[in-house]
């Protein structure tokens, strides 16, 4: 009888049921998420909190406790100020341009949106990087996604473009808004834990 290696047993994949569940708590979190962000100035702190309850569900299976979250929420909420700030003169940049409101028609667009994706995909990489370690200072945070996002690129190109997904995702049905944030949130740790480690 010839000596075959022995195989690896298949590793057990979750049934329907996980995956139900998995979903029913993404869409939890963004619904929650979505509320928190509707003042428009808390929405940065709102993408923390959701990013470290994705990532406690993504890395435990289960909901994390409310009190923390809430910490990293009020801890967060004025430092994501100036992240919002930019956020928002890169959205009146765009519109400005595609309207022709400034000069510089299609290159400048091409050149404003290419910038705009790329601090986007950093931003989620910093907002991973709170998930993962929700004591973490909002500045190692953002040294870190900097980090990764200048020495391998494509760790911001692929969160940027689940981002951008999403976001005309959203547009197209806004109803659907809380699922998408939930998530986003979830593909985003999911990428970053593939490509930035």
């Amino acid at each position: 009888m010839p000596d075959w290696p022995a195989e690896d047993a298949p590793a057990a994949r979750p049934d329907w049921r996980e995956r139900l569940a998995l979903g029913t708590d993404l869409a939890l979190i963004g619904f929650l998420v979505t509320v928190a962000a509707l003042p428009v100035l808390t929405a940065p702190a709102a993408l923390a909190a959701g990013s470290a309850a994705v990532r406690h569900r993504y890395t435990t299976g289960g909901l994390p406790p409310v009190r923390p979250l809430l910490r990293l929420y009020r801890r967060t909420i004025l430092p994501g100020l100036p992240v919002l700030l930019v956020a928002m003169a890169l959205l009146v940049d765009l519109v400005a341009i595609s309207r022709g409101w400034v000069p510089g028609g299609p290159v400048l667009f091409t050149a404003t949106a290419a910038v705009a994706a790329f601090l986007g995909g950093f931003a989620t990489l910093a907002v991973v990087a709170i998930g993962r370690d929700p004591s973490r200072p909002l500045r190692d945070a953002a040294g870190w996604a900097w980090q990764s996002a200048t020495a391998r690129p494509w760790t911001a190109l692929a969160p940027a473009l689940a981002g951008v997904l999403a976001f005309f995702l959203a547009l197209t049905v806004p109803a659907t808004i809380p699922l998408v944030v939930g998530f986003h949130l979830f593909a985003a740790h999911v990428i970053s834990d593939r490509l930035a480690g």
